[in-house]
């Protein structure tokens, strides 16, 4: 592993300490202590860089291996794939591979990151023709590169480690049907959320079922964010949570897990690429999942090819109603739930991905 005690923002004795089975390489490991000096993140940034340039010799010492394989892994920055492809230069003995997980250059236009956006036309294509091997978070992304530079990818959608179902709801708030959103507040879902908060507004109002619905929002964002959105909040509640316990015990007190996507056609490119991690983590809890957004979203061409229930995918109220209803009537079937974390987000579907790569090289 090749890392940065920059990047996690904790000391280099604590990185080895945690992964004390694994050969770490810590580029900025002598460059720590001068990291608490700088006051600005930018040159903290120009010091991790240079650091990596500095670190280079040591690592082709130590890598630079025709049994060895880099991997990359690339979010919504293109410094990493900048490295990656110092690295496929300088060694060419050792395979290449990068494992995109957002369309950086979308998401780089959306927000006007100039300075990202030059390096991207520099560095990412050249960087996944170069590419021995690409890996991209899902069919929408994998489609996409294919369309725009002719380089096909294997599809890894994430993953998270097994966990047991979540114990029953407290009997006092059977009467509560409880969703919960659970990620941060952006674009992508505060429209999705606030359709769906206003639905259940009218449900509660009209009183049609025997139960009382809420949303409980559990996000890592401010409460101010939340309640910019306008909120009833009779219905909508805030939660927030640093510690993992705590926060199941949040996940034990709902009745459906809420995965909200953008209908905006100005968002369809990021919908369409992304996949959101939590998605492997709630999928195994024992509890329904709603998916509300297009049905071009990469979220629910999953739930499709999975066949997996409850989707809504359009942002109509009779529809969401209805959806809603069929949760209440039979939502109490996860074994397709479990199936589907099996066979594409658990860590055994991760070593058989790799395991085909790895085949399909030596032939």
């Amino acid at each position: 592993m090749i890392t940065f005690c920059r990047e996690v923002e904790v000391e280099p004795a604590e990185i080895e300490s945690d992964n004390f089975d694994i050969d770490v390489h810590i580029c900025d490991k002598s460059f720590f202590t001068s990291y608490k000096r700088l006051k600005f993140g930018v040159f903290k940034k120009l010091f991790q860089f240079i650091a990596f340039i500095w670190s280079i010799p040591g690592i082709l010492k130590r890598y630079d291996s025709d049994q060895n394989t880099f991997l990359t892994v690339v979010g919504a920055s293109i410094k990493p794939v900048c490295k990656a492809w110092i690295l496929m230069k300088l060694a060419p003995r050792s395979k290449h591979c990068l494992y995109i997980v957002d369309d950086l250059e979308l998401i780089n236009k959306k927000y006007d990151n100039k300075f990202e956006l030059y390096l991207i036309r520099l560095f990412l294509e050249r960087s996944i023709r170069q590419a021995d091997v690409l890996i991209t978070i899902s069919e929408g992304l994998k489609k996409l590169y294919k369309n725009k530079y002719d380089k096909d990818s294997t599809v890894l959608a994430p993953h998270f480690n097994k966990v047991p179902p979540l114990a029953d709801k407290d009997e006092k708030k059977e009467r509560e049907f409880v969703f919960l959103f659970t990620g941060g507040l952006n674009i992508l879902y505060n429209g999705s959320l606030k359709f769906f908060a206003s639905v259940i507004d009218d449900l509660n109002k009209k009183s049609t079922h025997d139960v009382i619905f809420k949303l409980v929002v559990q996000t890592y964002s401010s409460l101010a964010d939340f309640r910019s959105l306008n909120f009833n909040e009779d219905y909508v509640s805030y939660s927030t949570s640093d510690n993992r316990d705590r926060l199941l015990d949040v996940y034990k007190q709902c009745d459906c897990f809420l995965i909200p996507y953008s209908f905006e056609e100005a968002d369809h490119g990021l919908i369409t690429t992304s996949f959101p991690q939590k998605i492997a983590e709630i999928i195994q809890y024992g509890r329904t999942i709603l998916t509300l957004g297009p049905a071009y979203s990469s979220v629910n061409n999953f739930f499709v090819l999975n066949d997996l229930n409850y989707r809504c995918e359009e942002p109509s109220l009779d529809r969401l109603v209805e959806a809603i209803t069929d949760i209440l009537v039979d939502g109490r079937k996860f074994d397709s739930y479990y199936s589907a974390y099996n066979k594409y987000l658990s860590k055994e579907s991760v070593i058989r991905i790799f395991n085909d790569i790895i085949k399909m090289k030596d032939q």
